[in-house]
């Protein structure tokens, strides 16, 4: 696809994160597609990244992957610039962030300058569970390798593989629980993204 040039796939990365938020079909996809798109053509390629503990585990979500975004993830790696939960490390614990990874690419003080939007990868590691949550943001979970279940309110667990979309209202109590292998996805935030608001939720399971 983009040969072996991390620079290069960065900014296929870029492109194809701004064509999935553009055909999610809301104000808040279609800001940070706009947002993407103009990175990819103007932003400079970031530095190398430091190496971080998880990333076996997030080379393997996207081990053999299909869609182009999870192959230009997977290529822009060394660019890539993983962190325990990115904008909310103080408001989750330690049991629960051991579970996933995160990319801050777009927002306040990330790769991408934003003020009112927020966005960027997610990995969830194979057989774990993330629990009930919610924040003020509105989100969208873009999946891009692997399959899991999500929960949003108290309906049923839906299953999402590449391709599809989790929409979580604002404040909506949400959860994840993957299967054999490990999920990588896009998210973006929009509304109010200030990361206070995310907390733990009660959860029966």
């Amino acid at each position: 696809m983009v040969g072996e040039d991390p620079a290069l796939a960065f900014r296929v990365l870029l492109r194809e994160l701004s064509d999935i938020y553009m055909a999610e079909g809301r104000p808040g996809g279609d800001a940070i597609a706009r947002i993407y798109a103009r990175a990819a053509q103007e932003a400079p390629a970031p530095g190398p990244a430091k190496p971080y503990v998880l990333d076996a585990e997030i080379r393997a979500a996207s081990e053999s992957a299909v869609h182009p975004a999870a192959q230009a993830a997977r290529l822009a790696h060394p660019l890539l610039r993983w962190s325990a939960t990115g904008i909310l490390d103080t408001q989750i614990p330690h049991h629960v962030s051991r579970l996933f990874a995160v990319v801050s690419l777009v927002g306040p003080g990330a790769m991408i300058e934003a003020a009112d939007v927020r966005g960027g990868l997610f990995v969830q590691i194979r057989d774990t569970y993330y629990p009930l949550h919610a924040h003020a943001a509105e989100e969208t979970y873009a999946m891009l390798a692997g399959d899991a279940e999500w929960t949003v309110h108290d309906a049923a667990p839906v299953s999402h593989g590449p391709g599809a979309y989790s929409f979580h209202p604002a404040n909506a109590p949400h959860a994840t629980r993957t299967g054999t292998r490990p999920i990588l996805a896009a998210w973006r935030w929009s509304g109010d993204t200030r990361p206070d608001s995310y907390r733990l939720l009660e959860d029966p399971h």
